[in-house]
């Protein structure tokens, strides 16, 4: 096994190893291969995948320099390992068939993740090691769930980064129908945001059901649906979903008529709804990741202060909103910041409620905190 080595005589706890810490490799190593990570002193720190074009190089697997080759058998353990936490210890299949069977690091597998959406998985490849053992992992995946059908979906920016391409790869029909308690829910895997649907968002949901009774609640960024019918089954006065997509409230008023629910969709920017009349007491507000990268940080710290101002000015007073913000490189504590600004700039007083992250089938690993990208607030606005 060909060596990496690092800057430092230290062996770092977080699987995610960046490029400016790597001071040279053995020649010959191929992007995707399995390699011995070493201290600058030539002690073993971990098996990893090496991936020279990307910020985040090198990627550990685990920290057995004589352990079981990492092939298929080795694959095969860690997401039947994964998939048992979701179904035995988290019991997740009592309440939906959509859920995380792999979250990255979360679950030892820094560069992968898989969806379950009922009788198909959603692999996302994130490194080029992953990509080099998609053999091994489809087979793996399909024997931990059991489903009949498997897509491998991987962003654009991250092949172009990795050196690879899925297009190669056939991906059968993306569309599936999923249960979320008792709401049902079309899925377009092959085509939609993320991976087709907003699994990490199934507990705000749920609270979303216990505090609509009653209100009129208007959805922003509204995707497919999600809050607005947990609102109608929650009993809310009336319910308004906005989204800027058009095939995704095509798709959010599909799923209105599969759950027999009566909603008002329409297809909008978010910022010019809240520039208008507004009739609501309850505010959900779901924005898409702003930023992928730091130099994008003051444009998006602009943007999630201007969201929240526009929301915390639209909403009755006695109010709620429920905002979330999912751009990982923003910290709870910066998300709370920018509403307390926001708040200021509203001349609203705001009081949190409730706190909320990502449900635990999206595990952070303690020493990679990077996983933690979810974060929600449920404000009281007077």
């Amino acid at each position: 096994m060909r060596s990496v080595f690092l800057r430092v005589p230290e062996a770092p706890l977080s699987p995610r190893i960046f490029r400016k810490r790597v001071r040279a490799a053995d020649p010959g190593i191929r992007p995707g291969e399995v390699v011995a990570l070493r201290t600058s002193e030539g002690r073993f720190v971990g098996r990893a995948f090496l991936s020279p074009r990307s910020v985040i190089a090198v990627r550990v697997l685990d920290r057995e320099e004589d352990g079981p080759p990492i092939d298929a058998a080795w694959f095969r353990g860690k997401i039947g390992e994964a998939a048992h936490l979701r179904r035995t210890v988290l019991q997740l299949e009592g309440e939906t068939d959509a859920y995380r069977v792999v979250h990255a690091e979360g679950d030892g597998l820094s560069g992968l993740v898989v969806d379950r959406y009922a009788d198909l998985a959603v692999i996302e490849v994130g490194a080029r090691g992953m990509f080099e053992r998609l053999d091994e992992i489809e087979p793996a995946v399909r024997d931990a769930l059991g489903v009949e059908r498997v897509i491998v979906r991987a962003d654009e920016e991250v092949q172009g980064i990795e050196g690879f391409s899925v297009s190669d790869r056939r991906a059968p029909k993306g569309d599936a129908v999923v249960r979320e308690r008792d709401l049902r829910f079309h899925v377009d895997a092959a085509a939609g945001h993320k991976t087709g649907f907003f699994c990490d968002q199934r507990e705000a949901r749920r609270e979303m059901t216990r505090l609509a009774r009653g209100r009129r609640v208007l959805d922003l960024c509204c995707y497919t649906g999600g809050f607005a019918l947990a609102a109608v089954r929650g009993g809310a006065e009336s319910v308004r979903g906005v989204d800027l997509d058009e095939a995704a409230v095509e798709m959010a008023r599909r799923n209105a008529t599969l759950n027999k629910i009566r909603a008002e969709f329409e297809h909008a920017d978010g910022f010019d709804v809240l520039r208008g009349k507004v009739d609501a007491d309850l505010i959900v507000l779901d924005p898409p990741k702003l930023a992928s990268t730091p130099r994008d940080l003051p444009r998006a710290r602009a943007k999630s202060v201007d969201w929240n101002t526009l929301a915390l000015r639209a909403l009755a007073p006695g109010g709620l909103l429920f905002t979330f913000c999912c751009t990982g490189l923003f910290s709870p504590e910066d998300f709370l910041a920018h509403v307390a600004e926001a708040a200021r700039r509203a001349g609203r007083d705001a009081r949190v409620l409730r706190a909320t992250g990502q449900p635990p089938d999206h595990p952070v690993h303690v020493h990679c905190p990077e996983g933690r990208y979810l974060t929600g607030l449920l404000l009281a606005v007077s």
